[in-house]
């Protein structure tokens, strides 16, 4: 099975936010790498994962980790039919979204 994949360069001061929809799975996760617009493997940044209330859309904080040496980071044991709010932030405290819900 091919793995999803998402690429965003963002601009000086830029926000994205998006929408991805994965296939059920019970055991899913959510994975990424932070980097610089050039390219680079962005260290430390900090990624949080948020569990969406359907009734209010608020976030209710589930996990947080710091991106290792490649940048990377990764949640596991997500349930089904759950929207799921990734919010990055790196130095400087610029954030970038990304929601993710299983179908």
């Amino acid at each position: 099975m091919q793995q999803p994949t998402f690429h965003c360069k963002l601009g000086p001061g830029e926000r994205v936010e998006t929408k991805l929809t994965l296939t059920p799975d019970p055991a899913s996760c959510i994975f990424g790498q932070v980097t610089e617009p050039s390219g680079t493997p962005l260290a430390g940044a900090l990624a949080l994962l948020f569990r969406i209330e359907t009734d209010t859309r608020l976030g209710v904080p589930v996990a947080q980790m710091m991106t290792d040496a490649d940048g990377h980071f990764a949640f596991g044991g997500l349930d089904e039919d759950v929207l799921y709010r990734v919010k990055v932030f790196c130095h400087g405290g610029k954030a970038r979204v990304l929601e993710v819900s299983p179908l």
